[in-house]
Order: structure tokens, then sequence, then C-alpha cells
């Protein structure tokens, strides 16, 4: 497992920040003595998981009357979204319109397709699109959330990264405080942390009735939820007896980009109701440095080269297609990315040297190539043979031509000191399967049916994505899932 340092820093960071959110919470102060007995409790709908996902959620139930009881395992929230970059990736959306950006929705599907290899969803896709611009409006409006200056980036993300804005970093701790701080004053919901829920309660018919959950400070709970249950618990990323079952040994060498929690409850908690389980073998990998510092899309902007100084990529590649393959091109699964100065103070760049030198890693610098190379720990001469060959290429139109190619529309080139070097290996985020869901978050069974009572958002759910997603699309999804399988989940009420 990789250095946990920056991990540390963000557990302390968003607890500090959200200490006072959290005051009136069930949490566990003491430990709930021994007993054989339930507490029980009734509310109309409990939501598993206090992730981005979970949190929309509840806040979109309990803004339509309902009683919730939103169920966290840990102290805090500590899934994947305290470590994302805050990235949402949408389309026609009023932040688009007023950085003067456009975009339309069937482009925004032709692309979301295309990465995932024509294997996401037709019709979750379609509606990813359709209300990717009301998942923005409703962070804004209902949450708060500022979005920093859009800039266009490299296909397939062009115009559509919206970044949370604010005091904390990375923009997902931002993001959790503020939904958080919504959650905590609402009303209608009892948010539970060190609660852990060990099994779906159902009907005769397989119908989802509550949850069992044990509790530090309250005991054994049994709680009846009269609209069901949403499961918006993550992944199973951190389950390694799950990654080899399902991708193998090799993938589950690869270190964490994410939370250190995400066990699969996901699969374990949903599969008494028989869910059509899709995707299982699929995940989102990235590249990660040394405690945990992110270069991702920075991938796009250099070249990458091995511990021998030779490239081994075409940098045209997403950071996913980057980070999946170093494993299966180097032996130890250790590459650098190389940028000169006419690229480092754009500010997808700086961003992620900020990272870097936030996280204390390792950054190469030089003047000249052969500095940088000595500060790489790499051979000089090769280095400097590898760079000089590729600026040829480039400046004569063949970079495609060069081995391995590099395809970029506009290749960058490596020539203006000075010169760094940034340490990544290929690590991995979440996965990608689950329970297949309906177009509003409804379980689906084996026979494609929905499951009564269970529902499923964020990087719980099965479908969606494939092999790769445009960058902040799980973000996206779990809000737009999220608020979808609360509204139609609390149509129970009216039953």
């Amino acid at each position: 497992m990789p250095d946990l340092n920056r991990r540390s820093a963000i557990r302390t960071g968003i607890f500090g920040a959200v200490a006072a959110t959290a005051a009136g919470t069930l949490s566990a102060k003491e430990a709930a003595p021994e007993s054989n007995e339930y507490k029980k409790l009734q509310f109309d709908l409990v939501v598993i998981g206090a992730g981005c996902a979970g949190m929309t959620a509840a806040l979109e139930a309990a803004d339509l009357g309902a009683k919730v009881a939103l169920l966290e395992k840990m102290n805090m929230p500590f899934g994947n979204t305290i470590y994302a970059g805050g990235h949402f990736n949408a389309t026609n959306t009023f932040v688009q319109k007023e950085n003067g950006l456009t975009d339309t929705i069937d482009e925004f599907y032709k692309d979301m397709m295309t990465v995932s290899q024509g294997r996401g969803d037709p019709a979750l896709t379609r509606i990813y699109c359709e209300k990717s611009a009301d998942c923005i409006e409703w962070l804004s409006k209902r949450c708060g959330i500022k979005w920093k200056k859009m800039v266009k980036e490299v296909w397939p993300a062009t115009v559509r990264g919206h970044v949370v804005d604010g005091p904390q970093k990375p923009g997902g701790a931002q993001l959790t405080s503020q939904m958080l701080a919504e959650v905590k004053k609402h009303p209608n919901i009892t948010f539970m942390t060190n609660t852990k829920v060990i099994e779906l309660k159902k009907s005769a018919t397989l119908r989802c009735t509550g949850a069992i959950a044990v509790s530090k400070s309250e005991g054994a709970l049994d709680i009846d939820s009269k609209c069901g249950v949403v499961v918006a618990t993550g992944g199973f990323h951190a389950n390694k007896e799950m990654i080899c079952k399902y991708m193998g040994g090799g993938v589950a060498w690869m270190p964490l980009r994410g939370s250190a929690f995400m066990m699969g409850e996901n699969i374990t908690l949903t599969k008494p109701f028989f869910p059509n389980l899709v995707n299982m073998d699929q995940f989102h990998g990235g590249p990660i440095g040394v405690n945990q510092a992110n270069p991702s899309t920075m991938v796009n902007y250099g070249v990458i080269v091995n511990k021998s100084a030779q490239r081994i990529i075409d940098e045209e590649k997403a950071y996913v297609a980057v980070a999946k393959e170093l494993p299966l091109l180097t032996k130890d699964n250790w590459a650098f990315i190389i940028i000169d100065g006419q690229v480092k103070d754009i500010d997808t760049v700086a961003t992620r040297i900020a990272r870097y030198e936030k996280a204390k890693a390792p950054i190469a610098r030089g003047n000249t190539i052969a500095e940088l190379a000595r500060s790489m720990g790499v051979n000089e001469k090769t280095l400097e043979k590898t760079i000089a060959d590729y600026n040829a290429a480039v400046k004569a139109g063949k970079a495609d031509q060069l081995t391995p190619p590099n395809t970029l529309e506009q290749p960058r080139l490596i020539e203006k000191g000075p010169f760094m070097a940034f340490a990544f290996q290929g690590g991995m985020t979440a996965t990608f399967g689950g329970p297949k869901i309906g177009k509003n978050g409804e379980v689906l069974n084996g026979e494609n049916q929905p499951v009564p009572g269970l529902f499923a958002c964020g990087n719980a759910i099965g479908g969606l994505f494939y092999y790769d997603y445009i960058v902040g699309s799980q973000l996206t999804a779990a809000v737009i899932w999220g608020r979808l399988s609360a509204k139609e989940a609390v149509k129970a009420l009216k039953a």
C-alpha cells in the first residue's frame, strides 16, 4: 500500500473543517454495552454511505419530506469523494455559458460512449448527458458550490470540466465539507457515524424493507424503512479478495489512489436480492506518485519515459490508459512524465505541480536535459538522445511515426528550460462493477426487473462505465443518480 501521508493530511483537514458540522450526529463517544437486543428504529428512507452520492440522496429525499437515516461506517465521510479533485463532467451548464464555452448533448454522448469503448449502457449514458447540467445547477443552488474558471482541456474533457472552488484541497474535500454542512442542519436527516450496515432486511417477496446495522455507540440496530434503502457505499477496490476474484492477482498489487475502506458492500449487501452484477472486471486507474501525489492529466503535457530514459507510451492516451498499461510496460510499475518550461504555468499543469509540492513528493529539475537526467537518476546520454529524437520528429511533423508514436494533434516540444520530471505509478482509483441499475437507480435482478425498495448510486452501481470515463464523470453520476434514486424511493410515501 502506498504511503499514507497525503491520506492523513486530507483526513486531518476535512475532519477539522467539518468538526462543527458534525455536532449533533450520532457518533461513538463511548462504546455501547454488549447486548443481544436490537434497538428498533423507523425511517422513511435509509441511505448507506455518506460520500457525494449518499449525501445527495439524503438531501434530495429529505427535501421531499422524507425522514432519512444516513448511515456511515467510518467516524466521518471517508470514501473516495474526499480524495477527488472536485471535477464534474457536464455540458450545457450555466458555468460553461459564463465562460463562453459551447458544446452539445449529442457530442457529449458520442464522446462518453467512445471512452467506454461502446460498452457503457446507452440508456444510462444518455440520461447522464441530459441531466449533467441539472447536477451543476443543483450543487450550486442547493449546496452553495462555487466553480473555478473553466479552461479548455485535451479531448475528451474538452470544455466540460467543472472544478469545485474553495479553500480546502483537493476539491473533493471542499465538496464534502459543504455537503456535510447541509446534511447536518437538515431537520429530516439523522446522520449516524460509526454505524456499519451488515445486512439488508427483506420481505418474503424480496422487497427491501430496511437494514440491520451495528453502531459503536448505539449497539445493534434494526431499522425499518418505508421507502427502502439507497446503497451508496462505493465499490470494492480496497477488497483484495474481490479484486483477485474478479480481476486477477496482478491488479491487486496496484497502489490505491482513493479510500482504503471501499470493501464491496455494494456486492455483499445486495447479493441476497439476486442482483444483475455487471462490469465486475472493470476499474478506473490513474497515475499516482509518492505520498499519493496525483499527476492525472499532466501526462498529456510532455513525454513519458521509463527508468532507462526511453519513451514507452503514446502521450495522447488518457491518464487512465497510461496507468493501466504501465504495469505491463515496466517491471516495477514506475515511470516519469517530463515537461518543459513552456507548459508549467498552464492551469492544469500548475495545479498538478502544486499537488506534488504539497505532498512533498520528489520533483526532478534541471536547466538542461543532462541536469534533469542527473536529478532523475537516469542515464544522461540516453535521455538526451530520447528527447532530441522526439523533438526532431515533432518539428518534422512525424511524431506519429515515432516508436511508440505520439498522436496528439499538437505534441509538446521539450526544449525550453527549466525542465521537470515527476515519478509516478499506475494505481487503482475505483471499481466499475456492481448491481446494474434502471434509469431511476432501481437495482435490477438477474431478469432485469427492479428489486422493490432497493436502489443504488455512485460507485456502488454497475453498467454506466466500462474501461474508462471522462474525468469528473463519477462525481457527476453520483449526484444524478443520488437524486433520481431518492425521488423514486420516496414515491412510496404517497402509495
